[in-house]
């Protein structure tokens, strides 16, 4: 099945069900740009740690190279849209990305 001009992407772990919607690379700042939604029915929203170890386990890249930049909950119906962006090194993430996201994720600034 294609999904905005992609193959679809798609992981389940520990009963949350992650679909990439669309990505898209940005070869100026050398990031792959993710906007996903996350199926999280009768558990609470999924935290940025785990939304990154799910990504990187669909992207095969570590987990320290994906930064979460936003989740959106739908609130009552177990429903999320994740924007990310997946790094190829710690580098080009420390440069391009703002002091309180990488704050966030725990990443020496």
């Amino acid at each position: 099945m294609e999904v905005s001009g992609i193959a679809e992407k798609m992981i389940k772990v520990d009963g949350c069900e992650l679909r990439v919607v669309s990505e898209r690379y940005n070869s100026l700042v050398r990031r792959l740009e993710v906007e996903a939604v996350v199926v999280h029915q009768g558990a609470s929203t999924p935290s940025r740690r785990f939304i990154a170890e799910a990504l990187a386990r669909l992207y095969s890249r570590s987990p320290d190279l994906i930064v979460v930049r936003k989740i959106e909950s739908e609130y009552g119906i177990g429903l999320s849209r994740v924007y990310a962006h997946v790094y190829e090194d710690p580098e080009r993430l420390r440069s391009f990305e703002p002091k309180h996201i990488l704050e966030r994720h725990g990443v020496e600034v």
